[in-house]
């Protein structure tokens, strides 16, 4: 064996750089070259890609490995007998196998081999896979999972976490914000909730319309309420049309019939509203009178019932008032319990005997009442 093929297999045995793995990794992680989809293993989410698109990568990124230190995959295949091909193959499925080799990711597999019932063919990313039961062999059709985490930036932790604190700082201090920012953070929620909430309606309503009219399935945000993608993803496209069952022909469209009943029934809807609904007027001063109620509810009306901070002049007015109304009151009790005064020793003897010879007097009165009596009687 030649000294360039010695030296060849001692590179292929070791494991690939940390670099090249998180310039893959990264990629995997902003879509930028491999599509990476959530998926359900063991009752636990990951993020899964598929090998083709790491090759797919590889092929149009081939100064990448060479970047980080890999053996270089330009130069043609020597099966094919192409030398004048941008890249080799070969070379990248043994990159990939040699990145497998080093725990980089491992193979896992669909949970459900056939597709559900009413499909044709199975989709694209499973949403449940298993571990394959070879993870550790590459191959061009797998599906494969991260066992590699990227580097931590210190920076940006800190960063994360004082805003973390921050945070929850400020939903603890609240309650005792200032008035205008209690009413700029209910508004602002509430225009997301009504942004969210409008979206969907029009979304629904477009839907409606072309599928009665012409039996189109179009969606306005396609991916608005898809979880699986990342959220700038959630606004791609503007426009798009549901597909078949085949997932590349369009749906069937809806009898005449079908489309007719619909129409008659939307009419019917927009009848009885139209005459057994609110006025214009009625709608506006029940929205006024909701928006008073929430207010109201919140302690948001006035600034006077708001628990604001204790530079708010109109609540130190009213604590200043308060106090000197409870120290007013506190100073009469006090007053009226200082005038009672308690009798001397000398008053209470002098009471006691006067008692003394009040019940003398009686008994004395009583005896000599009883004594002429019995005169009389003998009498």
């Amino acid at each position: 064996m030649s000294s360039s093929e010695e030296t060849t297999s001692s590179s292929n045995s070791e494991p690939p750089p940390k670099s090249f793995c998180t310039a893959i990794r990264t990629s995997t992680e902003e879509n930028s070259g491999i599509d990476c989809r959530d998926a359900i293993l063991q009752n636990e989410r990951i993020s899964m890609f598929r090998g083709k698109d790491l090759v797919r990568f590889l092929r149009n990124n081939p100064a990448v490995p060479a970047a980080h230190g890999m053996p270089s995959i330009l130069g043609g295949d020597s099966a094919s007998g192409d030398n004048n091909a941008a890249y080799s193959n070969e070379k990248i499925m043994a990159m990939c196998q040699r990145l497998v080799n080093s725990r980089y990711f491992y193979q896992v597999e669909r949970m459900y081999k056939k597709p559900r019932p009413g499909r044709k063919k199975l989709v694209k990313f499973p949403r449940k896979v298993v571990v394959a039961d070879n993870p550790r062999e590459f191959r061009y059709d797998g599906f494969y999972v991260w066992n590699y985490d990227l580097p931590t930036n210190q920076l940006r932790l800190y960063l994360l976490s004082g805003l973390v604190v921050v945070a929850t700082i400020m939903m603890c201090l609240f309650p005792v914000a200032p008035y205008r920012v209690k009413l700029t953070v209910l508004y602002l929620s509430l225009s997301m909730l009504i942004l969210l909430l409008g979206t969907l309606i029009i979304r629904g309503l477009v839907f409606a319309f072309f599928w009665m009219t012409v039996g189109w399935h179009l969606w306005i945000f396609p991916n608005l309420l898809d979880e699986t993608i990342p959220f700038l993803d959630t606004f791609k496209p503007l426009i798009a049309f549901d597909m078949g069952i085949d997932g590349k022909s369009p749906p069937g469209k809806p009898s005449i019939p079908t489309r007719g009943v619909a129409w008659a029934f939307s009419g019917a809807v927009i009848f009885l509203l139209s005459t057994n609904g609110p006025s214009a007027g009625q709608v506006r001063d029940a929205t006024k009178q909701m928006n008073k109620d929430l207010l109201d509810y919140l302690k948001l009306h006035d600034p006077k019932l708001a628990i604001t901070n204790a530079t708010n002049g109109t609540n130190a007015t009213d604590g200043a008032v308060n106090a000197t109304l409870d120290g007013a009151v506190n100073a009469t009790n006090a007053t009226n319990t200082t005038n009672v005064t308690l009798p001397s020793l000398d008053e209470v003897l002098a009471m006691t005997e006067d008692a003394d010879e009040e019940e003398a007097d009686d008994d004395d009165a009583s005896s000599s009442a009883s004594s002429s009596a019995s005169s009389k009687e003998d009498l």
